[in-house]
């Protein structure tokens, strides 16, 4: 039985614009979307979405945890009869009806669900359409206006805006990225100029406004970008490890203190070990990058 993929992925504007979800558990949302089947539920496993992101397990656990901690997707394991042995592992996604996110019980293919279908999916048309009077008329704070002229850069001078309004509009967007989606400018200017560096996307991606909307699958571009950037910036201490699976996180008995290990071909090593294969400023980077995945 193979889990049925849709066309389109989904991410609702409670979700988009979340405080409490990362860049990554936000697009997992998506793929969940696409990959409910017409029951409304996924059972893809972790293993899947490890694969489909390059991360760990540990990773696509939490992520999902914190997905059902927000309510915004529902738990259920199906047992082999008699035992408790997991026999599958559904994933149902929770009527988003406001910010709020409270979920309804679920009821399949009713006209209140079937009316929320298509005002997320109007609702995700419409965000090139973002730019309202309102938001043209407010000013912006110095980081926005003191990256513009840095992005503006990158471009070449056919493709950099020259009316005020076109100005308004990349202000506007940049002012959005951090303030609404949560990301550090400095950032987004690394991820936009590897990409004008990039064989395909310096043709492709000539406008920052692009990083706000969303591909074929309903996911953010900056989202997508983001993740692809965070994946080849993977610290040296990544190869210094032999036969790597995934890395864990435990507490030091001793002192409570968070520490690192590694699930390796030929068994466990923890950090201790893992800071002989490699320099202390390897080792530190390594560890900083494990505990902000997890």
């Amino acid at each position: 039985m193979k889990n049925k993929k849709n066309y389109y992925a989904i991410i609702p504007a409670p979700v988009r614009y979340s405080k409490k979800l990362k860049a990554n558990e936000k697009l997992m949302f998506g793929e969940l979307t696409a990959l409910a089947n017409e029951k409304g539920f996924c059972f893809a496993s972790n293993d899947y979405f490890a694969n489909l992101y390059d991360v760990s397990k540990t990773s696509v656990s939490k992520w999902i945890s914190n997905l059902e901690k927000n309510k915004f997707i529902r738990l259920k394991m199906i047992y082999q009869k008699g035992t408790k042995q997991i026999k599958e592992r559904r994933i149902y996604i929770a009527p988003l009806l406001n910010k709020t996110s409270i979920p309804i019980e679920e009821k399949l293919n009713t006209p209140i669900e079937e009316k929320l279908k298509v005002n997320i999916y109007n609702n995700l048309n419409n965000i090139k359409k973002e730019y309202t009077t309102k938001s043209e008329k407010r000013q912006f704070d110095d980081k926005t206006k003191t990256a513009f002229p840095h992005f503006a850069a990158l471009f070449d001078l056919k493709y950099r805006p020259k009316t005020e309004n076109q100005k308004i509009k990349w202000l506007d967007c940049l002012d959005k990225l951090q303030r609404l989606d949560g990301y550090d400018l400095r950032e987004v200017y690394n991820v936009s100029k590897n990409l004008r560096n990039d064989e395909f996307w310096q043709n492709n991606f000539l406008s920052i406004l692009k990083l706000r909307n969303t591909d074929k699958n309903g996911i953010k571009y900056i989202d997508r970008f983001m993740v692809q950037h965070k994946a080849k910036q993977k610290p040296v201490g990544f190869t210094k490890i032999k036969n790597l699976k995934e890395f864990f996180i435990y507490k030091n008995p001793s002192n409570g203190k968070k520490e690192i290990g590694a699930k390796t071909k030929n068994g466990d090593i923890h950090e201790f070990q893992i800071k002989g294969l490699m320099m202390t400023n390897e080792f530190q980077e390594l560890k900083k990058y494990i505990l902000n995945e997890n």
